[in-house]
């Protein structure tokens, strides 16, 4: 993933790489916004955007970068990987990049 230069601060990265094989699950999020909770670092306009480092009260590490109006994806990682547990993100193609995910990794 490669985030936008406004982002980079809240991110603490420009890009995060995850290998294929690192990948044990990919959920489908309507609402992705609604499943980044926990304490941040990060931007939160309420409602609007969550951008940032989410961690669970149960030490869950999230990436996220979720947006009001646009699907995503939940993918759960094997492990810690590149410093996340899982990731939250909006993109426009959800069902179909979680179809493509899914097939890869199976």
């Amino acid at each position: 993933m490669r985030f936008a230069p406004w982002a980079r601060p809240f991110t603490r990265a420009g890009t995060v790489s995850v290998p294929l094989a690192a990948i044990a699950e990919v959920h489908h999020l309507d609402q992705p916004l609604a499943a980044a909770t926990g304490m941040h670092f990060g931007m939160l306009v309420c409602g609007v955007t969550k951008v940032g480092i989410w961690t669970s009260l149960t030490g869950v590490k999230r990436l996220v970068a979720a947006h009001r109006q646009v699907a995503g994806l939940r993918i759960v990682l094997k492990g810690r990987v590149s410093g996340y547990d899982e990731l939250i993100l909006s993109v426009p193609d959800a069902q179909q990049l979680q179809g493509r995910l899914t097939a890869v990794t199976a």
